[in-house]
């Protein structure tokens, strides 16, 4: 695995510029060194993550380019529109079926997977695999029973995704059926979000929530107490494993005291910018309405508003997800510690950032819900260096290859680009592996 990521990735962006010379890999600010120092070769690596455009000046995370033609599009949607067109080149020989979600695999006598089973329209639709079937479908973020199976914490409402709904774990049901092994299905991307009040699968949505850990703020549990410096939450390289401080588990109480934790933050944050991106994920698509002036989520009560900090404590005691649990000295006393914190600019109880220490002092004041949550889940399939999907004792299921979240290789350990990446290296390995095969038989 670390052999053919060394080898490869350092020619994606050379390969995606082969699908479509258009495309553009812009170097992404502050992910232009590898996440973690600590590693053994983590600066002469020389790690750099790119971010796909077709802009020479990139759209910012607030601007759409959700439905925007090609040559406006950033982020998500200009890499799609690369691989469209990759997908393109190859005329008659890559057939594409929309609306048809694969939902079982077929085997030959011999035990080697040789197909699907897939449905369109309601009916069941038959495609053969002449090499082999890879599975390349994502996460299970919106799959209850496996959501409350893998995830720590509660997994059905505390936490959230502001991934693809599309990720409800179809090709880790597969799999197994076909007799495939897991590994690490409980890992995520994940750090803690704000959840909306939007519902998917019966299963919270949440949105991307860059504005936690800016000044004017902090982050508190149901008790009102800080417990983490907040910038670890958006800093690499705890940003993508922060969620493990947000689900811990209080033996004493029998309790997750910081599900969810609160985002205090005042009227200067309020006014100075969105609090989550406006232009991309689950909020350019549509799934959550928000402002620019984060307005719209207080007029819901998503984020609760009073004249007092005190006021506002009370208010979170009687939200139904705090279960009374909040004391209101406790957050007064946190947000007075901060302001003395912030005038002495330096946090003597977490070590914050000096630069984003600034005084929660004018009101009104405002909480926001966080629980854990990211983009996807990273864990999934059994599957060796090749992405051949093993049984539980370590055999290849024949024919049949995992690439992605749904088999990450990175595991617990993620470092910031690495899903997007993962699929393109092992992606590139195991097509051209399958290619050499010779057809299947029924």
């Amino acid at each position: 695995l670390a052999q053919l990521w060394a080898d490869l990735s350092p020619t994606n962006l050379e390969f995606l510029q082969s699908l479509d010379p258009a495309f553009i890999g812009g170097s992404q600010p502050g992910f232009n060194k590898a996440s973690f120092p600590n590693f053994p070769g983590a600066k002469e690596c020389k790690y750099n993550a790119y971010r796909a455009t077709y802009q020479k000046r990139m759209k910012n995370f607030n601007q759409k380019s959700v439905d925007s033609p090609k040559e406006e599009t950033s982020s998500g949607e200009a890499f799609w529109r690369c691989l469209e067109e990759g997908v393109k080149k190859q005329g008659d020989n890559i057939k594409v079926y929309y609306e048809t979600p694969a939902c079982s695999l077929l085997k030959n006598a011999k035990g080697e997977v040789v197909g699907v089973v897939a449905t369109q329209n309601g009916k069941p639709v038959y495609f053969r695999g002449k090499k082999a079937v890879v599975l390349c479908s994502g996460g299970y973020e919106y799959n209850k029973p496996m959501r409350q199976a893998f995830l720590e914490g509660p997994g059905v409402d505390g936490w959230a995704f502001y991934g693809t709904t599309s990720n409800t774990g179809d090709g880790i049901a597969m799999g197994m059926a076909a007799g495939a092994g897991l590994q690490k299905v409980g890992k995520s991307a994940a750090r803690v979000i704000v959840p909306a009040q939007t519902r998917y699968n019966g299963m919270r949505i949440g949105s991307i929530t860059p504005a936690v850990g800016s000044a004017n703020s902090i982050v508190v549990d149901n008790y009102g107490n800080r417990y983490e410096a907040e910038t670890k939450v958006t800093d690499n390289p705890s940003r993508y494993f922060f969620y493990k401080a947000a689900v811990t588990f209080d033996i004493s109480s029998l309790s997750y005291p910081r599900t969810p934790s609160w985002m205090i933050f005042d009227e200067k944050l309020r006014t100075s910018k969105p609090l989550v991106g406006l232009g991309i994920s689950t909020v350019g698509y549509g799934f959550i309405d928000w402002d620019e002036k984060n307005e719209k989520p207080i007029a819901s009560g998503l984020i609760l508003k009073a004249d007092s900090i005190e006021e506002l404590a009370n208010k979170i005691k009687q939200h139904p997800e705090n279960k009374g649990r909040m004391i209101p000295a406790n957050l007064v006393e946190q947000v007075t510690r901060f302001n003395k914190f912030c005038d002495d600019k330096k946090d003597a109880d977490f070590g914050r950032r000096p630069a984003t220490l600034g005084k929660i002092e004018q009101g009104p004041f405002y909480a926001m819900p966080l629980v854990a949550g990211g983009p996807n889940t990273k864990g999934g399939l059994l599957a060796d260096a090749d992405r051949r999907v093993l049984a539980w004792d370590g055999t290849p299921i024949p024919r049949l290859y995992s690439v992605g979240e749904i088999a990450s290789a990175l595991k617990f350990v993620y470092q910031g680009g690495g899903n997007l990446t993962e699929c393109l290296v092992y992606g590139r390995h195991v097509g051209k592996n399958v290619a050499g095969l010779p057809d299947t038989t029924l």
